[in-house]
Parts: structure tokens; sequence; C-alpha cells
């Protein structure tokens, strides 16, 4: 693979800095080797691709901290999907999740739960080149209370013992961190209601600890101000969804450092496409009526200095959780910085992608446009860089079926 000299560019480099117009970028073995003004260059290296990208603006690989590849986008039921496709049928469709990922310039997904331990699968494939994807942190499957929230995808356990050993025997198999269900959630009805606490501080407590023992992060699916509070007195790092979260508890977050990945366009494009991809009549209502009181929840998070992360979870879209986010009260230099720097510091790979900085992987993506005057320029990306390797997004999209919703 040639060295690569992108040329005329403006670099937004994730960390929060301001644009660095007129700019030139050079990727050399995967990895950012310079960068600098235009005015600085030295073009006497030779042996190198030359991109002249002026009008172009280049960023960091966007990072989706909330992801499901095996059932991204797809139409029917949860039920359907899940206990209805065979375990190779959701292989197949968590292939070409990787693909659509890739092409929506989305260079590192945090999958979130998986059947089994598919999404483990997938990173190896991706990882040792069989599959063309992002970088996968995959969390092997979650772990609930016997009938839980999302329980046929999770390892459930009824007792701190159990946790620790499920923890354990996922991290074995090669889980990047531990998630635990802590409450119920506004996708499932019955007995498994959003302002529920399911499992128990001991119990998240065991498994916690586990991962922290080895160095390993957590997160916990959490709506109520009781579910989040158990969590972070467990040792939590990240919170996902916080649905129901009060000023009190968005503080407690802050003070702790813990990051929220918020998933506002999850509930926001069930209410607008949830009829049109098949799913059920009950969860497209509760999310016509949620997804407003969202945005007002996410403000309190907002408003006491929570960190915040991308992620769309398996429905949503990264450039209209962006717009959410700013709907919520972000910058577009925050929103940025949360789907690049921010959520690579969330997931514990800050030292290798993120940010534009000599030395990181080359994970990088071109736009035409200003993401900073208008975020829907992360629409117009006209090539995806990955450790280096270049691909158009057309390209990608090609080799992907109708139906994973792209």
């Amino acid at each position: 693979m040639n060295a690569l000299l992108m040329k005329g560019v403006t670099i937004i480099d994730g960390t929060g800095a301001p644009p660095l117009p007129d700019a030139f970028l050079r990727v050399e073995g995967g990895r950012i080797s310079a960068v600098g003004r235009m005015s600085d260059l030295r073009e006497d290296q030779g042996g190198e691709d030359v991109l002249a990208l002026e009008g172009r603006t280049v960023l960091p690989g966007l990072i989706n901290a909330h992801e499901h590849l095996t059932f991204r986008r797809y139409h029917g039921t949860f039920q359907d999907v899940v206990m209805g496709w065979s375990d190779a049928r959701l292989m197949l469709h968590g292939a070409a999740s990787c693909l659509a990922s890739l092409s929506e310039g989305i260079t590192t997904v945090r999958d979130i739960g998986g059947k089994g331990l598919s999404n483990i699968l997938l990173k190896e494939a991706v990882a040792d080149g069989s599959l063309i994807g992002p970088r996968i942190l995959a969390d092997g499957s979650p772990i609930a209370m016997t009938g839980g929230h999302g329980w046929q995808i999770c390892r459930e356990v009824d007792s701190p013992d159990e946790a620790r050993l499920a923890a354990r025997e996922l991290l074995l198999a090669g889980a990047d961190f531990i998630k635990c269900m802590a409450s119920g959630g506004f996708v499932a009805h019955g007995q498994d209601q959003p302002g529920s606490q399911q499992l128990t501080t001991e119990e998240m407590r065991a498994a916690f600890d586990e991962a922290h023992r080895i160095g390993r992060r957590t997160t916990v699916h959490a709506h109520p101000p009781t579910a989040i509070r158990a969590a972070i007195e467990a040792g939590v790092d990240c919170v996902e969804h916080g649905g129901l979260l009060d000023d009190a508890t968005a503080e407690l977050m802050a003070a702790k450092g813990v990051y929220l990945v918020p998933t506002l366009s999850a509930l926001r494009i069930t209410a607008e496409k949830g009829a049109q991809m098949g799913r059920p009549a009950w969860l497209v209502e509760v999310s016509q009526k949620r997804a407003p009181a969202q945005i007002a929840t996410f403000q309190k998070a907002v408003r006491a200095g929570v960190k915040i992360v991308t992620g769309v979870d398996s429905i949503g879209e990264m450039v209209r959780e962006m717009e959410l986010l700013m709907e919520g009260g972000l910058s577009p230099m925050d929103t940025i910085v949360a789907a690049t720097s921010r959520a690579a510091q969330c997931l514990d790979i800050a030292d290798s992608v993120g940010s534009i900085e000599v030395g990181k992987c080359a994970d990088l993506i071109v736009v035409a446009g200003n993401p900073l005057t208008n975020i829907r320029a992360l629409d117009n990306i006209e090539w995806v860089l990955k450790d280096g390797k270049r691909y158009r997004p057309d390209d990608l999209r090609a080799m992907i079926g109708t139906k994973v919703g792209t």
C-alpha cells in the first residue's frame, strides 16, 4: 500500500481545536505520518499517491458506540429476527452491516449485544482481514437477570456469583467490555418496564469487578435514576440510553466521570419509520409519545456536563444522531468530538483512534462541505480510510443486499 498525500483540505482533528484550513495530511503504513499547512509541505518523498482535495474536509472516522451489527436496521419484529433467524442468517446480516457501517464513515463500532458470541466472531473476521468493516469492540452478550430486558440475547444470572461467572466466561471468550442490563426498556412491554430496576447493585458490581480487574471497560443499559445510581455504585464506566434521567443523577454522572450514550435517533426513527420497517404498532406508538420527551431528558445531562458519546442502537442513524445531539444543546464542534475523540476515550482506544494526530491509525473520512456549518455534510462522504486503506462509499454499498437498511 503506497503512502498517501491529501492536499488542500480543511482538517477537523476531532479534539475540539479550531479547523486547520489549506492543510495537508500524509498517511504511511496505515498511520498518520504528517499533518500541517500547505505552506509547510515538503513534496520530496516520492512513491506516494496524491489526492488534490480542495474544498473538502477531513475528519477522524466516526465512532458508533452503541450498535447491534447482527440485527442492524432489521425489518420485522425483534422476535422475528432474534428467535426466527438462524445463527448463520444473523452472521450474514452482520457481515453486510459491517460494510454498511463503513460506507457511512463509521470506522469503529462498539457492538453492544448479539446472540451468542456472534459479535466477537465478527470482530475477529474483520481483524484478520476475512471481512471488510470497521474495527469492532464486542461484549459477546450482555448480562441480564432471568427474563430481563433483552433476555433473548443475554447471559441470564440471578446472583452475584452467577454474574461474576458470566463475566469471566465472556472475557475468556474475547469480550472487550462487559455490559449489564440494569433496567427494563422502552422497546419491550409486559413485565419489562423501562422504569423498573432489574439487576441488583451487587450483581453488577461482581461483573464489573471482573472487567476492571483486567483493564476492561463496562457499560449498562439503564433508564430510571434508581438503575443508573445502582450501576454507578457498582462502578460502571458508561450508561446507555438514560431515558428517564433526572437532574440529580445527571450531576452524579458528571461528578463520577461516567459517559452517556443517549441513542436519541433510535426512538425518533422508530416513531417516524417503524411501521414501514415492520415494527409492532404498540412500539411505534410508544416511540411517538416518548421521542420528544427524550430530548428534554437529554438536556439534563448536557446542563450537568455529562460526557456525551454517539451511538445509534439497532435502528438509528449516525448523522441523525448528531443532529439530535445538537437539538439537545451540543455545539457542532462538541457533537463531532462526541463522535470521535470522546467516543475513543469512552472505549479506551484513544491512544490509537479518534483524532487526527501523527502516529495514530489512519481512520479518516473525506467529506464535501463543512460539517460545522451543516452537519449533513457528513452524508457526502467521498472517501473512507480504515487503517490507511481507501474505500469509496458507493463501492462498499454495491456489495450489500437491499435488506440491510442502508
